[in-house]
């Protein structure tokens, strides 16, 4: 980390990548020139200095998925995934009393993404909220906000008060090829609510608002501390806490069930992490740790807030001291540690950027800071993420600052739903290095 500081704000950050990319004095990498002194050249020695940050707590509302598990990564710690959510319903439940329950189950659609050991058993428990499900407010004033974090909602690390003991326990393997995983609620536990439906007249299972903020105020599902295997996505719309009975029909009883669904805007996931034993274990919220010091390793990982920094201290000074040199292209390869992921512990699929500042805060992503994963199932070695940036650098080396703007390396998309994690090989790594890739117009004198 260099040792000089900076203050940024919003407006000076968007103002700076707002530079158009067709400046007139630019020249495009491909042009040919004859006749004349131009040259156009190509560098990938401008250093790239990384450190590994700790984000702060972090929105995981309205992600679209239920992230359920706990498992352990060796040069991560243990990661620990549970989920709130509220129950609601699109019509009334008035069974008659000649149904008669059969069982309650809670549904799991799988959404396919996963990390870590699926062939290991997790425990799973599931407890009713005792309160209120409200959204958390974010400060107002001078607080740089995080860009993960720039709104009410609900955190990683929000909590409500639960019940002591679980409704129910099921130890699963969470096989997410699969589309379902079906967790059984204890039968005196459905046949009470079946019951109570059949006398109700017209209050708890007939006005949603009564039924979420009266008599059930949400659900807790959380792994057991006792279990560690893998955390799991599933798709939050398509969640069910379904009651199976029979109802007479003509005479006869026929199969039947009823569906309560999630209110989508009020689930989110509680992530938690330990990384006691690990080269990160002192490392905390929006401080860094130099990959000089984790084995020339940057970490990124999405729900618990590892992301990478980023800083380029010769890039400025070598534009501002040679005004006879033009950027034509810049392009950032990042590039996984070979070896580091495998089948069960797939990278992202794609990388963000973010512009960051003296607070380790991320504010801002901007043009080209998106890439996605190019695998090398060849060789292996040539797996990488490429980010075209010609516009950040181009914005950065116009402004009156004298420093490149650092950024983070973050997860595509949200940061609560998963636990996908990449190793980044820094620039002392060899093959695999993070590479800065330039090439500009030198007009000689």
């Amino acid at each position: 980390m260099r040792g000089w500081q900076f203050s940024l704000s919003i407006l000076s950050i968007a103002a700076v990548f707002g530079w158009s990319c067709e400046d007139p004095n630019t020249l495009a990498v491909s042009k040919v020139f004859s006749n004349n002194n131009l040259e156009t050249i190509y560098s990938d020695t401008f250093s790239v200095v990384t450190s590994t940050v700790q984000l702060d707590t972090f929105l995981t509302g309205n992600t679209g998925t239920v992230l359920l598990g706990r498992y352990h990564d060796n040069q991560l710690g243990t990661v620990s995934s549970s989920s709130y959510f509220q129950l609601s319903y699109s019509y009334p439940f008035q069974p008659t009393f000649q149904s008669y329950f059969d069982s309650m189950v809670l549904v799991l659609f799988y959404n396919k993404t996963f990390s870590g050991d699926t062939t290991q058993t997790l425990k799973l428990n599931g407890y009713q909220v005792l309160e209120d499900i409200i959204p958390r407010r974010v400060p107002i004033g001078s607080v740089q906000l995080s860009a993960f974090g720039n709104y009410n909602g609900f955190f990683s690390s929000t909590q409500f008060a639960h019940s002591s003991s679980p409704i129910f326990s099921k130890s699963v393997k969470l096989f997410p090829h699969r589309d379902t995983v079906t967790l059984r609620l204890p039968d005196s536990y459905g046949a009470n609510w079946f019951r109570l439906a059949q006398i109700d007249s017209g209050n708890i299972f007939s006005r949603p608002d009564i039924f979420s903020y009266a008599f059930f105020k949400g659900l807790y599902v959380a792994p057991d501390p006792s279990s560690t295997a893998s955390v799991a996505g599933f798709t939050t719309s398509k969640l069910r806490l379904r009651i199976y009975y029979r109802k007479l029909v003509n005479g006869l009883l026929r199969n039947t069930h009823y569906d309560f669904m999630v209110n989508g805007g009020f689930q989110f996931n509680n992530i938690q992490y330990d990384r006691s034993g690990t080269l990160l274990s002192s490392l905390q919220p929006n401080k860094s740790i130099s990959t000089t010091l984790t084995n020339n390793i940057g970490y990124v990982q999405a729900g618990t807030g590892l992301v990478t920094r980023l800083d380029f201290p010769s890039v400025k000074s070598f534009f501002s001291n040679n005004h006879n040199v033009l950027l034509n292209a810049a392009y950032l390869t990042v590039s996984p540690e070979p070896g580091s992921f495998p089948l069960n512990l797939l990278p992202p699929s794609t990388l963000q950027l973010y512009a960051t500042d003296q607070t380790n805060v991320p504010i801002v992503t901007f043009g080209g800071a998106n890439a996605a994963i190019v695998y090398d199932n060849i060789y292996g070695i040539n797996t990488h993420y490429l980010f075209t940036l010609y516009s950040y650098f181009f914005g950065q080396i116009k402004s009156s600052t004298n420093y490149i703007t650092p950024v983070f390396i973050t997860p595509g998309g949200s940061l609560g739903g998963n636990v996908q994690r990449v190793f980044i090989a820094d620039r002392f790594q060899g093959y695999s290095r993070i590479k800065l890739q330039l090439y500009y117009t030198y007009v000689p004198n």
